[in-house]
C-alpha cells in the first residue's frame, strides 16, 4: 500500500484489526501477567516512534482518571485553558495550544484525539495514523503469530498516536484521559504530569477492578506521581483513604476540593447540562488553577471561580452526555442523549431528564436502550424509572448496539470486544422485565429490536401517525449514544 494512496477508510480497518475478540478478551482479562507486561510493552512501543516516556514530561500532562465523569472533566479543563486568554489584556501570542485525548468515541475515531478543541481531520488522523503504524512496523506482523504481544491493542495504539501526534504539534498541554483503572492503564507511562484528578469513584469494570470501591480506588491512585499535586472530589470515605494512601506513599500532594453550588459559581452558565456536572466543574477549576501556576506562574486570589475560567465554563461541549437535541428534519422529537452506563450514573441521568424534559400530557416518551451483558439492565432500568421520577415512558426500546440494517456497524463503531448476540437475549429479557417495573397503573409496550436504525426507524414510523410531540430519551451505553448519533447523522 503506497502511502501517498491511503486513506481514512483503511486506517480505521488497520485499527480495527487491533482489536481483541470477545472469547481472547475474556481469557487475557483473567490473567495477571497482562499486568505485569502492559506498561514494559508500552515503553517499548513509544521507543519504536522515537520516544522515550520521560520525554512526554515536556507536554506538562494533566492526567484525569475516575469512575464517573471524567470524560467531562477533561472536557471542562481543556475548554478553560483554551479559552483562558480570551478575556485577558496579554497577547494572544500566550494563548495555551491544548491536545485531548479521551475515549471511547461516539461516532468517529478522530474524537479521540483533539487540538485546541477540535478533532484532526480525517487526512490529519489518516497521515499520523500511518505514520504511527509503519514506525511499529506492523504490516510486517502477519495474522496467526503467536506472540500477540508485539502488536498494540486498540486502545494501546491511539494512546500511543495521542502522545505522537501532541508531540509533533508541540501542545503546550496535554489533557490525558485514563482507559481503565489506572495503575495498569495505557496511559499510564506518564512519568511527571503537572497534576492528576480523580473523578466520582464507583463500582464499574469490576472484572479488571474488583468488586469493591476501596479496590477500584486503589487502581485510580496508581496514576499518583511523586510531587504532582493528586487532586479528588467528595469520595466514599473508603475510598477517600486508599485515595490519601496512594497519594503519601509516592508523596504527592493530596487535595479535595469542595463541590461548588451554582450559587457559588456565580451561576455562570455551564455549558454541560445537569446539576452533577458541578462536581465536575470544581475539579476542573482546580486542576487548572494548579497547571497555570505551574506552568504559567500565574497567582490567584482567593475567588472561588478566577474570571479568566468563565468563558472555557460557558463554551464547553461534551456531545452524547446529558445533550438535548432538535433536529431539523424530525422538529416533533426531542432527542434526550446520555451515555450513563453504571448504577450511579443511570440515576443521575434520571435526575436530569427529569429536570429537563416537559412533564406535560400532551407529550409522548421513548426509551431507547441497551447495556452491555456483564452489567445490570435490570437494576439500571429500576434506577432509570424509580419512585422519584414523574416521567412516565410510553413505549420501550430495546436494542443491540449493531448500528445499521444493512452493512452492520460503521466502520468506526465496529467493537469485536462485544459478543453481539444474534438472538437478542438480553433485549428480550429486559423487554420482559419491563413492565413489571412500571408502575401498574400506567401502561408502556416494550419492543425489541435487532439494530439501532432499526429502533429509530420504528420512531420515525410512529411519530407520522401522532399528533404529540415525541420525547426520546437514549440511553445505557455510550455506543448505543455513537450508535444512534451515526443513524441521525448528528456532528459531534
Amino acid at each position: 500500500m503506497q502511502a501517498e494512496n491511503r486513506t481514512y477508510a483503511q486506517a480505521i480497518e488497520c485499527l480495527n484489526s487491533l482489536q481483541t475478540n470477545a472469547s481472547i478478551l475474556k481469557t487475557v482479562s483473567k490473567s495477571n501477567n497482562c499486568h505485569l507486561t502492559a506498561l514494559p510493552e508500552m515503553r517499548e512501543f513509544c521507543q519504536k516512534l522515537g520516544y522515550e516516556a520521560r520525554d512526554f514530561d515536556s507536554l506538562n500532562i494533566i492526567h484525569i482518571t475516575g469512575t464517573k465523569g471524567k470524560g467531562s472533566t477533561c472536557a471542562l479543563v481543556e475548554s478553560i485553558l483554551r479559552n483562558f486568554y480570551s478575556s485577558r489584556k496579554e497577547s494572544m501570542t500566550n494563548k495555551i495550544r491544548t491536545g485531548l485525548f479521551t475515549s471511547p468515541h461516539l461516532v468517529a475515531v478522530q474524537e479521540r484525539i483533539r487540538l485546541d478543541g477540535t478533532m484532526l481531520s480525517e487526512e490529519e488522523f489518516t497521515n499520523y495514523f500511518f505514520e504511527c503504524w509503519d514506525k511499529l512496523k506492523l504490516n510486517d506482523i502477519k495474522q496467526g503469530d503467536d506472540d500477540k504481544r508485539i502488536k498494540p491493542y486498540y486502545f494501546r495504539f491511539t494512546t500511543l498516536m495521542a502522545f505522537y501526534v501532541f508531540m509533533k504539534e508541540k501542545v503546550d498541554v496535554a489533557i490525558m484521559e485514563v482507559g481503565i483503572g489506572g495503575e495498569y492503564d495505557s496511559t499510564n507511562i506518564i512519568e511527571k504530569p503537572t497534576v492528576c484528578g480523580v473523578s466520582s469513584l464507583g463500582i464499574d469494570h469490576q472484572r479488571y477492578l474488583g468488586e469493591t470501591v476501596d479496590l477500584i480506588a486503589w487502581h485510580k491512585g496508581g496514576i499518583f506521581k511523586a510531587n504532582a499535586p493528586a487532586v479528588t472530589v467528595d469520595q466514599p470515605p473508603i475510598a477517600l483513604d486508599v485515595l490519601k494512601k496512594r497519594a503519601e506513599y509516592v508523596n504527592a500532594p493530596f487535595i479535595q476540593v469542595e463541590t461548588h453550588t451554582e450559587e457559588s459559581l456565580g451561576n455562570i452558565n455551564i455549558g454541560l447540562a445537569g446539576r452533577h456536572q458541578l462536581i465536575n466543574v470544581s475539579l476542573a477549576i482546580e486542576l487548572c488553577r494548579i497547571w497555570l501556576e505551574k506552568n504559567r506562574n500565574i497567582k490567584f486570589s482567593n475567588e472561588r471561580v478566577p474570571q479568566e475560567f468563565v468563558p472555557g465554563l460557558a463554551k464547553v461541549r461534551w456531545p452524547g452526555r446529558s445533550q438535548q437535541l432538535v433536529l431539523e428534519k424530525y422538529p416533533k422529537i426531542t432527542w434526550f442523549l446520555d451515555g450513563a452506563h453504571t448504577l450511579e450514573s443511570i440515576q443521575v441521568c434520571a435526575d436530569w431528564f427529569n429536570e429537563t424534559a416537559i412533564a406535560k400530557k400532551s407529550v409522548e416518551r421513548i426509551l431507547i436502550f441497551n447495556c452491555s451483558a456483564d452489567r445490570s439492565g435490570s437494576e439500571m432500568l429500576k434506577q432509570l424509572i424509580s419512585k422519584n421520577s414523574y416521567i412516565h415512558f410510553d413505549h420501550a426500546n430495546f436494542c443491540t448496539n449493531v448500528t445499521f440494517t444493512t452493512n452492520q456497524f460503521k466502520p468506526d463503531l465496529q467493537n469485536n470486544t462485544i459478543r453481539i448476540d444474534k438472538n437478542l437475549t438480553l433485549q428480550k429479557t429486559l423487554a420482559e422485565i419491563w413492565p413489571t417495573l412500571i408502575s401498574k397503573s400506567q401502561t408502556s409496550d416494550a419492543h425489541v429490536f435487532p439494530t439501532i436504525q432499526n429502533a429509530i426507524n420504528w420512531i420515525l414510523e410512529h411519530c407520522k401517525e401522532s399528533e404529540r410531540e415525541v420525547q426520546v430519551l437514549v440511553t445505557g451505553s455510550l455506543h448505543l449514544v455513537g450508535g444512534v448519533m451515526a443513524v441521525l447523522e448528528v456532528d459531534v
